[in-house]
């Protein structure tokens, strides 16, 4: 579960005009981002496809959901 939050700015910097939450279920899958190397390929293999030394294993989000201030 990752929870979040962020805010907009009014033009001064300093005053906040809005706010939000969210929270996202997601899950990791042992498939890399790019399917030519094979999952059971350890991360350290210098012969690992750049997307997948710089982003990793494959993230599906499960679940996504807007947060109201009664639930922080």
């Amino acid at each position: 579960v990752i929870r979040t939050y962020g805010e907009a700015l009014a033009p001064d910097g300093k005053t906040v005009l809005a706010k939000a939450w969210c929270e996202a279920v997601v899950q990791r899958y042992p498939e890399y981002i790019n399917p030519k190397d094979k999952p059971e390929t350890p991360v350290t293999t210098s012969g690992l496809q750049a997307e997948n030394k710089a982003f990793g294993r494959r993230i599906v989000i499960k679940n996504f959901r807007w947060l109201s201030d009664e639930e922080i």
